[in-house]
């Protein structure tokens, strides 16, 4: 138990490092590495969606800085889907499969500042179902990635873009 919690807070404090890069490509590498964790995490803690629904995320970010093909994108998007149909009971569950379908389109069309604001759509929807669990390590890393995204959309207002490399 004591590994998986190690495990979890690592892969947290990882998402949060990656939200906080200017960088796309930076973000989208770090969240790959940060989605894996969190797919290790929930496998040790007994969660076989939580595991799945976290590979699935960590493809999405991997393949989105490579890959362009345009059946990529309706690919995971159907996966979530699927996952939703397989899995979901609450309508909580069901917003974060729309936020999954949603970064299905988001990672691989987005760039800089509509990138992170997507992103930040999906950490709302993605807070709802931490809240209904009260799982405070989620309610605490939804909220903190929320406010690194605002932060990070509020200072390149008065910059150049963010890098897309």
């Amino acid at each position: 138990m004591i590994v998986a919690q190690t495990i979890g807070l690592i892969a947290m404090a990882m998402g949060w490092w990656a939200n906080s890069r200017q960088s796309d490509q930076q973000l989208l590498r770090a969240n790959s590495v940060a989605a894996l964790l969190t797919a290790l995490h929930f496998g040790l803690m007994g969660s076989p969606l939580g595991m799945s629904n976290q590979l699935v995320n960590a493809g999405r970010f991997a393949l989105s800085q490579h890959a362009r093909h345009w059946l990529l994108p309706l690919g995971f998007a159907a996966l979530a889907l699927l996952q939703g149909i397989l899995l979901a009971n609450h309508w909580s569950e069901w917003l974060v499969v729309s936020a999954a379908v949603i970064s299905s389109f988001l990672l691989f069309y987005a760039h800089g500042w509509r990138l992170r604001l997507g992103l930040l759509l999906c950490a709302a929807l993605n807070l709802t179902l931490s809240l209904y669990l009260w799982s405070y390590s989620g309610i605490i890393y939804q909220t903190v990635n929320a406010s690194m995204l605002i932060n990070s959309l509020w200072q390149s207002r008065n910059s150049p873009a963010f890098a897309v490399d």
